[in-house]
């Protein structure tokens, strides 16, 4: 995902941004802070998903959207356990009240 590359990859020159005056205020491109994931950091892998909905357009939809960034020395104590495969045809359904999963981190400051 170029999205998740430009963030997390130090000097990752495949994204461009528009060129619009929106842009300028909004984000400036720092190649020296790169963020990292929380889940990558405990777990040594992003979660399988964190969005599953059905959609006239995507049927199954289900991929991860849904991250927990962070930059410099924080310690990333535990991670909310997520599941490995969606348990019902899609989302929301009655356990889960929106078609993305809760994601949450507890992090120790230095």
């Amino acid at each position: 995902d170029i999205c998740y590359k430009a963030l997390t990859e130090k000097n990752y020159d495949g994204y461009q941004i528009p060129e619009s005056s929106a842009y300028e205020i909004s984000y400036r491109r720092n190649a020296e802070q790169v963020l990292k994931s929380a889940y990558r950091e405990k777990n040594g892998v992003e979660p399988t998903y964190t969005d599953f909905a059905h959609t006239p357009n995507c049927p199954d939809y289900c991929a991860t959207l849904d991250y927990i960034f962070f930059h410099g020395h924080l310690t990333i104590e535990n991670v909310l356990e997520l599941p490995d495969h969606p348990s019902s045809e899609s989302y929301p359904d009655e356990t889960h009240p929106s078609d993305h999963i809760m994601i949450a981190a507890t992090i120790r400051l230095p």
